[in-house]
């Protein structure tokens, strides 16, 4: 089992299992999942919102995809984070700080574009 007790915001947001949780509230095993995690630590609570927020945002900026092309491209972006040819011959203790900083480094970009592209549409229409 991950320890998400370790995880900081980036961590949350990359984590297929939580992106899942905030993309589709109504499933209940997840939902379950979640809340007995957080009554269990609490003081990660700051962070889990501010994932969510995150997640929230970055699914919303998917102007027009459905919600199995958008797990698609997150699938793909950590595909691509975590397969970097630089990350591969790091100590198993330094590899997930690196893959995260490429993560904030690839997020960074993104939202970078879909905020250009929003501005784009805005003035088109």
């Amino acid at each position: 089992m991950k320890n998400f007790a370790q995880y900081t915001v980036e961590d949350f947001a990359a984590e297929p299992l939580f992106i899942k949780w905030v993309q589709e509230p109504d499933d209940m095993e997840l939902s379950n999942f979640w809340q007995v995690w957080l009554n269990n630590h609490p003081y990660k609570s700051k962070e889990v919102a501010e994932a969510r927020e995150l997640v929230g945002h970055l699914s919303d900026a998917y102007l027009g995809l459905s919600g199995q092309e958008v797990r698609g491209l997150w699938k793909r972006v950590l595909e691509t984070v975590n397969t970097i040819p630089e990350i591969d011959p790091l100590d198993q203790e330094v590899k997930p700080l690196a893959s995260a900083l490429y993560f904030v480094r690839w997020l960074f970009a993104f939202i970078v574009g879909v905020v250009l592209l929003g501005l784009i549409i805005s003035k088109i229409y």
